[in-house]
């Protein structure tokens, strides 16, 4: 009887997953979502029975959704800590310091876990299919991010798209048996337990890319992580159909570690509508149109050749170049009707402008047509105009910025927690200092200690910098007049060029800098030749000054000599004799 029970053992978590799974197949999530990313793909004709008829694909939904995805991704993201209450001016400036040293320290942890690539990834998945998902997680002492698929995620209320107000979050994942034994082991189950309760499954149906799961290279199984929130911490726990792998662990988290962004939002339901969905019926009738039409060239634009076999005694000659063509009986008197061409048959244009029309009104009604993708010659239009048209057309795109900002701001507070509760060694951080000697700003490396993180409370905020190709050129333009119209310098034009400008930076500032070293090297120049200068007139002063001190002795005795004459009665000889 217990060997029974045993048998029939599954986990609470699996039965979650379970009814979470049956809801989804009730909406189709499933299917809409494989259908989703095959059309963007361009895999668009599915199990169509076509014979040996060659289909045409015309792809309009994805550039359509790479434009929708780039005008997002065009801006460069970074994330900024701000202080959120403080005593006085004193504390202000010791938490803005703070700030500064976090925001150096997240942005490069940011790039150090290519979060941004990651980002870049959800956003696409927002787009196609309505919803991308960030899982981070804490590993040896790391914090990392990864990307969810939609289908692999199941929410305790599926009618509410606010992730923090889940009363559960189950997040599967498709693994080998081996790694997840080891897990488990791990986290005190014997080895023995962990053999007979963990083993392979089939259970991939609701897995991305299912097709291709049919053939599986090692024995997989699936694992199911599920969050909870209790007494206002977050909890997960983690499970196999039949086995638990992680007992129930206070992560010590007040934010489930998950955010996700929804393209835009439908009532009552927490995964929103993406942009493939209701584009796929035009994009069939596109394809079906182009099919049709090519069927038509086939068959009816071209000249066939129709023959009266009778007369003729050689078929074969008649597809070949300069051949003689033999012909047999006396009914050969007229050769047009023994041997002749059909004439093509002219179509009409009403299917080709059916197929034109519906591309650009697909686009267009899209948001992604010529005119708002900015399809217009450079060298026809200044930067500022053809960003004008862009942004004109890019503002139907505004919700999706937003979202997209709202979405990474979700990220960074998870973030900061994780930062706040896993540095139990504190954080090593930098703050900017101007060294005494040069003059030059240089990083000092300090610690945050993890009481001071308990203690430090901000506002995490986003901010946002357009970094287009034509946003750079209307940027440098617009420093080129400022400079032209001598508001600012050479040296500031320079210095306000961003780092990734057109105009090469490095190389003005090079220039800038052998002309310092120039200039510096004339000063000193100066310098010394007014030293020397100086030293010269001082000597010629001293030599003077001496000069005249001779001349004053001289003087003083010439007048001792004539006093002493006078004094002598007038005769110089006397005195030569004294």
């Amino acid at each position: 009887m217990i060997e029974n029970e045993e048998q029939h053992f599954e986990t609470e978590e699996w039965k979650l997953y379970e009814k979470g799974k049956s809801y989804n197949m009730s909406i189709g999530l499933y299917e809409d979502t494989e259908r989703n990313h095959k059309f963007y793909h361009g895999n668009q004709w599915g199990n169509a029975k076509l014979g040996s008829i060659q289909p045409i694909t015309l792809n309009v939904i994805r550039p359509t959704v790479k434009y929708k995805v780039g005008v997002l991704n065009n801006n460069l993201y970074q994330i900024v800590f701000n202080p959120n209450t403080y005593a006085n001016y004193e504390e202000q400036r010791k938490l803005d310091e703070v700030c500064k040293s976090l925001n150096r320290y997240s942005n490069k942890m940011w790039e150090l876990s290519q979060v941004n690539k990651k980002v870049r990834e959800i956003l696409k998945d927002s787009c196609v299919d309505s919803e991308g998902i960030a899982h981070t997680y804490e590993e040896d002492g790391e914090i990392k991010t990864e990307v969810i698929d939609k289908t692999n995620i199941y929410y305790g209320n599926e009618n509410d798209d606010d992730i923090q107000a889940q009363p559960y979050i189950i997040i599967s994942y498709r693994r080998t048996v081996d790694s997840v034994r080891e897990e488990a082991i791990k986290y005190g189950m014997s080895e023995d337990e962990a053999v007979a309760t963990i083993t392979a499954d089939s259970d991939y149906e609701e897995q991305p890319g299912r097709d291709k799961r049919v053939d599986e290279i090692s024995p997989m199984c699936l694992v199911l992580l599920k969050y909870y929130k209790k007494d206002g911490t977050v909890w997960l726990k983690k499970s196999t159909k039949t086995a638990v792998i992680r007992e129930d662990s206070n992560t010590k988290l007040a934010l489930y570690p998950i955010a996700h962004m929804v393209w835009e939002d439908v009532k009552g339901y927490a995964r929103g509508c993406g942009e493939v969905k209701y584009l796929i019926p035009n994009q069939i009738e596109i394809n079906k149109t182009a099919t049709r039409r090519a069927i038509a060239v086939q068959l009816c634009a071209y000249p066939k050749l129709v023959v009266n076999t009778a007369y003729v005694s050689d078929t074969s000659s008649l597809d070949k170049v300069g051949t003689t063509i033999k012909v047999n009986g006396t009914g050969a008197d007229d050769v047009n009707k023994i041997v002749n061409y059909l004439r093509p048959v002219t179509m009409s244009a009403d299917a080709l402008n059916l197929q034109q029309e519906l591309m650009k009104d697909t686009q267009e009604l899209a948001g992604a047509g010529d005119t708002v993708t900015g399809n217009v010659d450079p060298t026809q239009a200044s930067g500022k105009a053809i960003l004008a048209v862009q942004q004109a057309g890019q503002q139907p795109l505004n919700e999706q910025a937003e979202k997209f900002k709202t979405f990474l701001e979700d990220l960074a507070r998870i973030w900061y927690e994780m930062l706040q509760t896993y540095s139990t060694d504190g954080i090593m951080v930098t703050r900017e200092e101007k060294d005494r000697k040069t003059g030059e700003t240089i990083e000092i490396p300090y610690t945050i200690d993890y009481e001071e993180l308990q203690k430090l409370k901000f506002n995490v905020k986003i901010d946002i910098t357009p970094r287009s190709a034509y946003d750079k050129y209307a940027q440098e333009q617009s420093l080129e007049n400022l400079m032209l119209q001598k508001l600012i310098t050479f040296e500031e034009y320079t210095s306000a060029l961003p780092e990734d400008s057109v105009m090469p930076k490095t190389k003005l500032e090079k220039i800038l800098n052998d002309r310092k070293e120039k200039e510096a090297k004339l000063m000193q120049m100066q310098k010394e030749a007014n030293q020397l200068n100086s030293a010269m007139k001082q000597a010629m002063a001293m030599q003077e000054q001496n000069s005249n001190e001779v001349e004053n002795i001289a003087m003083q005795g010439a007048s001792v000599n004539a006093n002493a004459i006078n004094m002598m009665g007038g005769n110089p000889n006397e005195m030569s004799a004294m």
